[in-house]
């Protein structure tokens, strides 16, 4: 049988190949070659006290410490960790849907320590450990569920940059209860994508018109907004919280009174809503500029006045008080026939400060000149045509340092008075005679300088009677201003509300603020 002569031919290369690869096999490579050994990176929470979730509010701390092994060594420094490893805290959202938020940087090192600012809802905090040489990764992942609730405390607004911020104090003395002191600062801008409120502050305020809601009011210079009690986040606009929306926007003034009345002063004319009888909710809207013949309006309206009226003023050019009457539209003068104290349509003096106090009256320092004078009013039980609003005068020419008075307080219970100047705060007796009647009561620390007084208590008396706002007129917040560090603090003490004594052994400090203009209670039902 004769063999294929291609048969052969084609094995024999596949026998001589499969003896090649087995000999180069054998042979030892001695070729130049590099190899790479990978870093192995480990991220242990074993014993660290570390949680698979955390539950907090809106502004609370977290702070989470895992331990990191490379190659099997602990990383106990940042500084090691910096020369090899990269470690990156961020934070996104567990669900789609809804507003979109963007992956945020919240941390950075071994350790995260930090403030949760994002809104309510489920979140993921992520644990990145890189190692810088490989760009290779190891994470680790943690449930964050944000509930959006901010307590009562102390609000705080100060300007920063031009602009307007807000801040919240929160501790036993504001609020039965409370175990945990809490600090929030910039929690406006934080509540609102970074952004403060244009200009500089003027008035915070707790709405106590729609209790279903109740909002707070902040304005400043260029701008006036409702935000949410319990997040801060914007609820209304400027254009939203008028019926017709002023063309422009100079604001002085913003406040409410114990009838119910919010009212504003924008651009030197008087707007205001009732809410005696619009329901639990803001359902109703500032109304159009009350007309009528007036000068410069000063920056203040009064915080307490019967149902005749819907907003007492006073006018610094003609100096004399005016007011709106009940469902008016125009500002008009009084008509008080006793001038015993002083005439209220020729007072002949500029308003300064002016604070409610005792018995629901106003407390108004004024000047003429270098005189000085601390008049006492009363519009909570009269209409434009009672007979007695002017309570009484007192001189104040003799105190110390009057003329750079920067704030003032009126006692609730006793007839006091502080007033700050400089750095100092001074106490002023009204009805005492003698060496008593005007005190040196604190200093503020080296450096800074008093900006805003304010005493613990509420416009409207039906909450404190309630027992909802607690030690009314029973603790001071004196709040300061360092203009090298340009940095603001409160001081909070306690305060005899008879006699006016402060104990500075009560005192509590809280610092990182802007410059503080204006202080007020922030409750919740």
């Amino acid at each position: 049988m004769k063999t294929h002569p291609t048969s052969a031919y084609t094995l024999l290369p596949a026998c001589v190949l499969c003896y090649l690869l087995l000999l180069f096999s054998c042979h030892e490579d001695k070729g130049n070659y590099a190899y790479l050994t990978l870093d192995e990176v480990t991220i242990d929470t074993a014993g660290t006290g570390v949680l698979p979730a955390y539950a907090l509010y809106r502004y609370d701390p977290l702070q989470i410490a895992p331990l990191v092994y490379l190659n099997g060594k602990r990383v106990e420094a940042d500084e090691q960790m910096d020369q090899q490893l990269d470690c990156l805290w961020t934070i996104y959202k567990a669900t789609t849907g809804g507003t979109a938020y963007p992956v945020d940087t919240i941390g950075r090192g071994l350790m995260l320590d930090t403030i949760i600012t994002q809104p309510a809802g489920v979140w993921i905090v992520r644990f990145t450990v890189t190692r810088k040489e490989t760009g290779i990764s190891t994470f680790m992942k943690i449930n964050l569920q944000i509930d959006e609730t901010i307590s009562d405390g102390w609000m705080v607004l100060y300007e920063k940059e031009g602009n307007t911020d807000a801040g919240l104090i929160v501790n036993d003395r504001i609020k039965k209860g409370v175990t945990r002191e809490r600090l929030l600062l910039d929690i406006y801008s934080t509540s609102n994508g970074g952004q403060r409120l244009s200009g500089k502050p003027v008035a915070i305020l707790h709405s106590t018109v729609a209790l279903g809601s109740a909002e707070v009011l902040l304005a400043s210079e260029r701008d006036l907004v409702a935000v949410e009690k319990n997040s801060f986040g914007l609820y209304l606009t400027m254009d939203e919280l008028f019926w017709t929306p002023p063309d422009t926007r100079s604001i002085s003034y913003l406040g409410a009174n114990n009838t119910r009345r919010e009212v504003t002063i924008v651009n030197n004319r008087i707007h205001y809503v009732n809410y005696m009888s619009s329901g639990t909710f803001r359902i109703n809207a500032f109304g159009p500029a009350c007309t009528g013949d007036h000068g410069l309006l000063a920056p203040w309206l009064s915080s307490y006045f019967s149902n005749s009226f819907e907003a007492v003023a006073y006018d610094q050019t003609r100096q004399r008080f005016l007011c709106v009457e009940a469902n008016g539209v125009a500002v008009d003068t009084l008509s008080s026939k006793d001038k015993t104290a002083f005439d209220v349509n020729h007072v002949g003096m500029e308003m300064l400060f002016s604070d409610f106090g005792r018995s629901n009256y106003e407390y108004s320092l004024m000047r003429q000149g270098t005189t000085h004078a601390l008049l006492v009013s009363n519009f909570a039980t009269t209409n434009r045509l009672s007979d007695k609003i002017a309570i009484a005068k007192y001189d104040m020419s003799d105190c110390p340092a009057i003329a750079g008075v920067s704030s003032i307080a009126a006692g609730g219970l006793g007839e006091i008075l502080y007033y700050a100047s400089g750095a100092d705060l001074y106490l002023f007796k009204y009805n005492v005679t003698g060496a008593d009647r005007i005190q040196h009561a604190w200093s503020a620390p080296p450096g800074e300088t008093i900006t805003c007084v304010r005493l613990q208590k509420f416009y409207n008396p039906t909450f404190v009677l309630t027992g909802l706002l607690i030690n009314n007129y029973g603790v001071i917040y004196i709040a300061t201003w360092n203009e090298t560090t340009r940095v603001g603090t409160v001081y909070q003490l306690n305060a005899n509300p008879s006699n006016g004594t402060l104990d500075d052994a009560s005192r509590a400090t809280y610092t990182g603020f802007g410059k503080v203009k204006e202080m007020g209670w922030k409750w919740t039902l």
